[in-house]
């Protein structure tokens, strides 16, 4: 979303209403998200990225609020301007787009954690491609899907889950049948 609004303002000079109603966020959300872009790129700073470990630690404490259905403990780890991606591939049950905002996400992933309950779901940390995620599985031990955190200034800015069979393949466990 940053990339989207700094893009769409630098470069092709977009209005801020034309950018708020592209990323589905509101006229001052995407001021204040320039204005932060801008502000990063002049200082040539690069975004603060947690280590390793307090990324886990973060995700540790997330996992707990969203098997304990805990919204108001979910919104505080989110990002304001967190997006969630849901990748299906058109093999999986994903999202047509992506959810954005603290309180679309912490909705949607709130609606997902009673069906996680029903089915038996275990979820077990890991790190995947050098960040914080976890791999999802069914109650048989197959591979639901996976969920990867970007996670910037201690805050959870994206949730990616990867429930694409072609993508899961390669991790090596059987793959469950939810979800698709």
């Amino acid at each position: 979303v940053e990339r989207a609004v700094f893009l769409l303002r630098e470069v092709f000079d977009y209005r801020y209403d034309e950018i708020a109603e592209i990323v589905e966020k509101s006229e001052a959300n995407c001021r204040q998200i320039f204005a932060r872009s801008r502000t990063r790129i002049d200082a040539g700073k690069p975004r603060f990225q947690a280590d390793l470990e307090h990324q886990q630690e973060l995700a540790h404490w997330f996992l707990a609020a969203f098997d304990r259905g805990e919204v108001d403990r979910l919104v505080e780890f989110l990002a304001a301007d967190v997006v969630f991606y849901g990748d299906g591939g058109g093999k999986g049950r994903g999202l047509p787009r992506p959810v954005y905002g603290r309180d679309r996400v912490a909705r949607l992933l709130i609606a997902f954690a009673p069906q996680y309950r029903e089915i038996g779901a275990q979820i077990q940390p890991t790190v995947i491609n050098g960040q914080a995620g976890t791999l999802n599985f069914d109650a048989h031990g197959q591979l639901i899907n996976v969920f990867v955190f970007e996670i910037a200034d201690g805050l959870i800015e994206t949730i990616r889950s990867i429930i694409n069979p072609d993508k899961l393949a390669h991790l090596g466990y059987p793959l469950s049948d939810v979800g698709r």
